[in-house]
């Protein structure tokens, strides 16, 4: 007696992308869509600095290629895949761009927490979310990448290394450069 295969929603990622890869897209992809998409959208919204349309463009072209993925071998971690995907994709936005001569414009409201806060300390929260955005905005590419995939997209380091293709150790110490970086933007002491 055959046992029926598990629901979608059990299934771990790669699982669901060999699917994908076997041709059974439509299901698989919802349902990676539904795990990741925010994480994802949010990895790309900053490296677009916070231009929404181009975050969302590129969000789009990523799930469009891992869609096509027909040749996905499950070697690393499914997020790790996905966010190779995603950078390649702004790699080649940022060429676009470049070719074009644009320059990203990034004017997006920040976003505050949906409790009970006063007017006052709203503003605060706001006004010190600004700060943070804009400290983490003067990153160099490489680190606000890092930054950005370990703290908004809770990857970890080694996940990291090979979504941006470099080493543990450098991962490791663009973090670094990019705290202190950040510790001197916000005007703050080791």
């Amino acid at each position: 007696m055959d046992t029926p295969p598990p629901p979608l929603g059990e299934l771990p990622d790669e699982d669901l992308m060999t699917l994908i890869a076997q041709g059974i897209v439509a299901e698989p992809v919802a349902e990676l869509f539904r795990r990741h998409n925010r994480a994802l959208f949010n990895f790309i919204a900053w490296s677009c600095q916070g231009d929404r349309d181009e975050a969302e463009d590129i969000c789009q072209k990523t799930w469009l290629k891992l869609m096509r993925c027909a040749n996905y071998q499950p070697t690393a971690a499914f997020r790790t895949f996905l966010y190779q995907i995603a950078r390649n994709a702004l790699l080649d936005a940022r060429k676009s761009a470049y070719a074009r001569h644009e320059a990203p414009d990034g004017d997006e409201e920040e976003r505050l927490p949906a409790d009970d806060l006063t007017p006052e300390t709203a503003l605060a929260l706001r006004q010190d979310m600004h700060r943070v955005r804009q400290a983490i905005m003067t990153l160099s590419t490489s680190q606000r990448e890092v930054v950005v995939l370990r703290f908004f997209c809770e990857l970890s380091l080694e996940e990291i290394a090979v979504s941006v293709g470099a080493g543990f150790e450098t991962v490791k110490s663009r973090l670094r450069y990019a705290f202190a970086h950040l510790r001197r933007e916000l005007g703050q002491t080791e």
